[in-house]
């Protein structure tokens, strides 16, 4: 195993700039993984442990170079630590990526070269699933290392992390729904969802069961199908775009991150954003944009976080009725989110950043001054 080297000094120059002197870097820590036996290159990011263990999943994804899997991966951590900081847990941000396509290059001796990696970290780094890997990724990942939750449940695991997400964003939907239309609920409303993998299929449902009009859309036509077979009622669009400029109350970004760029918010006719995606924002500014046009913004990593409550509860001993009701306090959270946005007189996503932030200065303080921190039973 050795690290990886970048292919040219103005590549290692960019790397390094995004680690050190842009506004993605101030990670504690950020470790470049390479096992030529096996093709494993890996970038995992530990954005901060003021609040515990670095804690995030493993994104799998054929990245175009090395330097966009090393932005991607700084940039998810951090959102981790935002995360798990309004989540309330005991953790901190961390996220890694694999470079490649887990169709061609996923094998058994990939994933545990991959475990070895994390488990050389000492526990700093807590993995779970992300786009691209799942459970039985998980549990091969586990023969290696400890730190690894969203196992099976056969190997002492929680399962499928998709369904508690899945069921957060709805609560941040209801959330949305009272801000905007005083009533905690989807009924009668018209809700867009872009991607109906792992997690959008489940929230579908929920938005079902709650009397929603459903749209969705997805790259991949089997997804579609799928719902469309379980759910005759809920209609399809040919993509993101057809599904942007449809007539919607909600619209639900569930697939990789960046899809709200300036065109897509220009373009919406949606006057909520709420969706399971990360990073949604495609650049600062975004977010005063959806406000200066009247759209109630989510933020992503608030109404996200039941994924990730879920695979933090492993730890302790899975129990799903605790974790499913830590995830519906993401209802409370986000109602709190969009009353302090609204006193201050700022988006919710900066709000959500204050609070976030504010509780990881405390953690940070109460440790400088020696307090020991304490772990949520």
């Amino acid at each position: 195993m050795t690290d990886v080297r970048p292919t040219s000094e103005a590549e290692s120059e960019s790397v390094l700039h995004t680690l050190f002197g842009s506004e993605l870097g101030g990670h504690e820590q950020v470790v470049l993984c390479q096992d030529r036996e096996t093709g494993l290159k890996a970038v995992i990011a530990l954005h901060s442990t003021a609040l515990g263990p670095a804690l995030g999943g493993t994104r799998f994804h054929p990245y175009a170079s090395e330097e966009e899997a090393v932005r991607d991966a700084l940039n998810l951590a951090r959102g981790m630590s935002y995360k798990n900081a309004l989540a309330g847990l005991e953790h901190g941000g961390g996220k890694a990526v694999i470079i490649g396509d887990p169709d061609a290059i996923k094998t058994e001796q990939l994933l545990l070269a991959y475990g070895r990696f994390v488990a050389s970290l000492g526990g700093r780094y807590v993995t779970a699933c992300d786009v691209g890997t799942y459970v039985r990724d998980m549990d091969v990942v586990a023969r290696e290392c400890r730190w690894t939750t969203g196992r099976s449940p056969e190997n002492g695991g929680a399962g499928d992390s998709s369904v508690l997400t899945a069921f957060g964003v709805f609560q941040g939907m209801r959330a949305a729904a009272r801000t905007q239309w005083g009533e905690p609920t989807l009924r009668g409303r018209r809700v867009g969802v872009a991607g109906v993998g792992k997690v959008g299929r489940y929230l579908v449902q929920h938005l079902v069961e709650d009397g929603a009009e459903v749209v969705v859309t997805d790259v991949k036509q089997a997804a579609v199908e799928a719902i469309i077979e379980k759910f005759p009622q809920v209609t399809a669009v040919s993509d993101s775009d057809v599904l942007v400029r449809s007539p919607l109350d909600v619209y639900a970004p569930c697939a990789l991150g960046g899809a709200l760029d300036d065109a897509t918010v220009a373009a919406l006719t949606a006057t909520v954003v709420c969706g399971a995606a990360n990073n949604q924002l495609a650049h600062p500014g975004v977010e005063k944009d959806l406000a200066d046009r009247g759209i109630l913004y989510a933020p992503d990593y608030v109404v996200n976080a039941g994924g990730v409550i879920q695979v933090a509860e492993e730890l302790k001993g899975f129990d799903f009725d605790r974790a499913k009701a830590k995830a519906a306090k993401i209802y409370d959270t986000t109602l709190a989110i969009f009353e302090r946005a609204a006193a201050d007189g700022i988006p919710p996503a900066a709000a959500a950043d204050r609070l976030a932030e504010q509780r990881m200065a405390e953690a940070r303080g109460s440790r400088t001054a020696g307090v020991p921190r304490q772990v949520r039973q």
